[in-house]
């Protein structure tokens, strides 16, 4: 089981910090577009964000806007497709497209890519 996490890593007195993390990439986009400036009159230098692969998985009390079911993803998404496709189709073109992110570890629990 491996799910990809998301850090904003700054350097400071010559040493990588993690000043922000997330299972959403666009989070970590987000925020290094808001805080750059703040962060660089700190001393940071070299922001970036990077992935790493982890076993943990995402907190359903921090993500619980982010994180569906397969069922709650059909009745969200079924009528921008004219109910043309069941659950099991919805579900692999979302995932095919990158709209949904198949979470490692928990049975049927997907992150939505909320930047699609």
């Amino acid at each position: 089981m491996s799910n990809t996490y998301y850090e904003v890593i700054g350097i400071i007195d010559g040493e990588p910090e993690l000043l922000y993390g997330s299972f959403v990439r666009e989070d970590c986009v987000y925020e290094l577009d808001a805080e750059r400036e703040g962060w660089k009159e700190e001393g940071y230098k070299r922001l970036k964000i990077v992935s790493r692969k982890t076993n943990d998985l995402p907190s359903p009390d921090v993500y619980k806007t982010e994180l569906v079911t397969k069922k709650e993803l059909f009745l969200q998404q079924a009528p921008s497709f004219n109910f043309e496709l069941n659950e099991d189709e919805l579900l692999e073109q979302a995932i095919e497209s990158g709209f949904v992110t198949v979470i490692d570890g928990i049975d049927d629990q997907y992150l939505i890519n909320q930047e699609y």
